[in-house]
C-alpha cells in the first residue's frame, strides 16, 4: 500500500484527466497560468488607517501587505482545494497554510535580503496576521537570522558538484516522502503562496516564474498604490487609489473556474476588508476540507 502522508499533506484521489497531467505537464512551469487583478484600495487604506487607531494602543500597526496577507488565508480557507500542490506525479492536500516571501535587512540597494515563512492559523484576523508578520520579520531580519539562511550559509562554502548533489539529494528524498526536519519546514520553497510585495519599493508587479525547487504552485506579486482617474456614477472624474497583483499558478492543482473565483474572493476580501477583523466561523465540514494539521498552528 502507498504511504498516503506527507509531513504536509495527504495524498487524494483526483480525476482521472487531472491525474493525466501530471505526465503531459510534469514540471510546474509546464503548466503555468497568469491572472492579473486590478484592486481598488481606495476604501481599504482608509478602513487600515481607522483599524491602526486601535492597534497604536497595542503599540502594533497593520500595513496594506498585511491586510493582503490575511485575505490570502481567508481565501485558502474559503477555497480549500487551492492549497494543494504536486509532488512525485501525486496530488497533496496541504496540511498547513504557510506563505513566503522576501525581506530585506536594510532598504537599500545594497541591503541583505532574507526569506521569511510564516506558518497561519484558519482563524486568522487583521490584528492577528499583523503582529504575527512582524514577528517572523524581526526574527528574519535579525542577527540570528533563520535557519533556512544558515544552511544556505553553510552549503555555498561547498565545491559546485557538492552543491549539485545536495540540492538533487534534498529534492529526491522529499519526493519519496522522506522527512528532512528543519532543512524543509523552514525552506521558503514548500509553501501554499509565495508573495512578492514589490509595490513597497514603488514599482509594478510583474509575472514571477514559479520555482522548480520545492512545492509551492502559487506566487502573488503586489504593485505599489498609484492614483487612477474613472467615471463616477453622476459622471464626475475622480481620483481613486489602485494596485495591480498578478498571479502565475501551477493549473495542475485545481481546475480554472475554481481557481479563478477564489481570486475573485481574495480581491473582494482586499477592497472591503471589514470580514477580516473577525475570524471565520468554520463547521466540521469546512475544517474537514482544509485537512489542516492543528499542530501546525495556534488556534486564536
Amino acid at each position: 500500500m502507498k504511504k498516503r502522508q506527507r509531513f504536509d499533506g495527504t495524498m487524494i484521489n483526483v480525476p482521472s484527466f487531472s491525474r493525466m497531467m501530471l505526465f503531459i505537464m510534469p514540471r510546474k512551469n509546464d503548466a503555468l497560468v497568469f491572472f492579473e487583478q486590478e484592486i481598488d484600495v481606495t476604501d481599504t487604506l482608509e478602513y487600515i488607517h481607522e483599524v491602526n487607531r486601535e492597534l497604536i494602543q497595542k503599540r502594533e500597526v497593520l500595513t496594506l501587505f498585511e491586510l493582503i496577507l490575511c485575505a490570502g488565508v481567508r481565501t485558502l480557507v474559503l477555497r480549500p482545494r487551492i492549497n494543494r500542490f504536486v509532488s512525485d506525479y501525486r496530488f497533496y492536500q496541504r496540511n498547513r497554510i504557510e506563505f513566503s516571501f522576501v525581506a530585506k535587512k536594510e532598504i537599500s540597494d545594497d541591503g541583505e535580503e532574507v526569506t521569511v515563512k510564516i506558518p497561519f492559523s484558519p482563524y486568522e484576523t487583521l490584528e492577528t496576521v499583523a503582529i504575527k508578520a512582524k514577528h517572523y520579520i524581526r526574527t528574519a531580519t535579525s542577527s540570528d537570522g533563520v535557519t533556512t539562511e544558515k544552511i544556505v550559509d553553510f552549503i555555498d562554502r561547498l565545491p559546485n558538484w557538492a552543491i549539485k548533489i545536495v540540492a538533487r539529494g534534498i529534492d529526491w528524498l522529499d519526493a519519496k516522502k522522506i522527512y528532512l526536519g528543519e532543512l524543509i519546514e523552514t525552506d521558503p520553497m514548500w509553501c501554499s503562496v509565495f508573495f512578492t510585495n514589490v509595490g513597497s519599493f514603488g514599482l509594478d508587479a510583474p509575472f514571477h516564474h514559479l520555482y522548480e525547487r520545492g512545492n509551492c504552485p502559487l506566487f502573488v506579486s503586489v504593485g505599489k498604490t498609484r492614483l487612477v482617474s474613472v467615471l463616477g456614477a453622476d459622471g464626475t472624474v475622480l481620483q481613486r487609489k489602485k494596485i495591480t497583483i498578478k498571479i502565475t499558478c501551477d493549473e495542475r492543482i485545481s481546475e480554472g473556474v475554481y481557481m479563478a473565483k477564489g481570486l475573485e474572493i481574495m480581491k473582494k476580501l482586499i477592497e472591503d476588508p471589514k470580514a477580516l477583523s473577525q475570524p471565520p466561523e468554520l463547521n466540521e465540514a469546512a475544517l474537514s476540507a482544509l485537512a489542516l494539521d492543528p499542530g501546525t498552528y495556534l488556534e486564536n
